[in-house]
């Protein structure tokens, strides 16, 4: 405190405020800088968490990731394929898992719409006949595919028979999504499983 009495004269010289002026405006630019690095750091901090945020789990997609195909592995292990027939001889179901379409099942017939199998599958081969008969269709499988197809309409449904005869002008034919005959190699149903699976993406 002495020294600025001594040097008063000096300090509150032209000179002297010049120089403390220097001096201020050095340390208060610092201390701004370093606030606003500061904000900086903490703003990238944030970007960085929500980044990680988004993407905490690999597996969790986003309605706005469309970069990202999935593979024929992938389609095998999600894809829910129901087969309705009333023999239990139809291999293709058989033949369709062992080709690794892991989650492909065949029931005799349904007595409900809402019944497990019906609502998690994702395609549906209903035979047109001998099926339907539980919840008491007149057209057997025909009814009860355009009754799946009404009531889901986001599944596929397709039909197979083999019968060469029948109504060629039936409803459930024209909603259907695809129809083959019961005799049409397994390769036939496989090829319309990855049209209506990996097809849909590419």
């Amino acid at each position: 405190m002495n020294w600025v009495f001594e040097n008063k004269e000096w300090l509150f010289s032209g000179l002297g405020m010049a120089v403390l002026g220097c001096i201020f405006s050095f340390f208060f630019k610092n201390r701004t800088i370093t606030a606003s690095e500061k904000n900086k750091a903490v703003n990238t901090n944030t970007i960085a968490i929500n980044v990680g945020e988004k993407n905490h789990n690999p597996g969790e997609k986003t309605v706005n990731d469309k970069s990202h195909k999935k593979s024929l592995g992938e389609y095998k292990n999600e894809t829910r394929i129901l087969f309705i027939d009333d023999d239990a001889r139809f291999k293709v179901a058989k033949i369709l898992t062992q080709s690794g379409w892991v989650h492909t099942k065949l029931i005799k017939d349904c007595k409900t719409l809402d019944e497990y199998d019906i609502v998690e599958a994702n395609l549906l081969f209903i035979d047109v006949q001998g099926v339907g008969v539980a919840m008491g269709f007149n057209d057997e499988g025909l009814g009860l595919a355009l009754a799946v197809k009404e009531k889901y309409p986001e599944k596929k449904v397709i039909i197979y028979s083999a019968e060469t005869k029948g109504d060629r002008f039936h409803e459930a034919l024209r909603k259907a999504d695809s129809f083959l005959p019961k005799n049409a190699d397994p390769y036939e149903f496989q090829r319309i499983v990855e049209e209506f699976t990996i097809g849909l993406e590419s």
